[in-house]
């Protein structure tokens, strides 16, 4: 690839400057929606007349704990309501990356709404809530699916995670790529994978079912990793073991 330098982004244009506009204002009323349950607990904890004393402070530390896991909740269910109402689930192909392309404008949005909100469940280690958000916003997961922590699934509306899969801790694994388009490319990961710690997934890669992939491997774009094999290195190459 001939790498010919960036376009620009947006214009002046009416559908530019609506289209920026939604970006901002889109995701500013779906996290003001998810903030208010916490909001309205510590306005009336304050209101407690007891409040300065130390049992009032204790309340009031249990409330803003409360309050964050809280948060977690309404944060998916808001940005999943917003993602899911607006359609704004992207697909494979190559797109302009100027804003006035709707795929480019639907993976700008929508990753506006999902990057805070997965890094905010991600400062716990929450599996089984991160499969069900990942679900409610196009992913297709299985069941048992482990995401050991600090993962980043980039694009989780053009990703499958079969059943039984573990992606290891700070993993990466992403279906787009910035090259003269905006390149999305599904991912398939089969049942019963490892993904080893700090591997990188790119674009288009297909791995089979029951297939391990060592620590810090780098899987390059359009890779086919064939069933029940060890992958590793940088690139991923078959290990043989025999």
């Amino acid at each position: 690839m001939k790498y010919k330098g960036e376009e620009k982004k947006f214009d002046a244009s009416l559908i530019s400057v609506y289209r920026i506009f939604l970006i901002f204002i889109v995701p500013i009323i779906a996290y003001s929606i998810a903030i208010f349950p916490q909001v309205l607990l510590i306005f009336y904890v304050l209101k407690l007349p007891f409040i300065k004393s130390i049992y009032g402070i204790f309340i009031l530390s249990f409330a803003l704990v409360n309050s964050y896991l809280i948060l977690i909740f309404s944060s998916i269910f808001s940005t999943a309501f917003f993602i899911n109402v607006l359609g704004i689930k992207y697909k494979e192909g190559e797109y302009s990356k100027n804003i006035k392309d709707k795929n480019t404008f639907k993976y700008t949005l929508y990753f506006s709404l999902y990057y805070p909100t997965y890094k905010l469940i991600n400062i716990f280690v929450l599996p089984p809530i991160k499969s069900f958000y990942l679900s409610l916003i196009g992913c297709k997961i299985g069941k048992n699916v482990f995401l050991a922590g600090e993962e980043w699934i980039a694009d989780p509306c053009v990703t499958e995670i079969g059943e039984n899969t573990m992606i290891g801790g700070r993993s990466l694994i992403t279906a787009h790529l910035a090259e003269d388009k905006l390149i999305i490319k599904r991912v398939k990961i089969g049942k019963n994978c490892l993904i080893g710690g700090d591997s990188f997934i790119m674009p288009g890669v297909e791995i089979e079912e029951n297939v391990v992939v060592g620590a810090k491997t780098l899987v390059t774009k359009d890779k086919k990793l064939k069933k029940e094999k060890v992958y590793a290195g940088i690139p991923a190459r078959e290990i043989n073991y025999e």
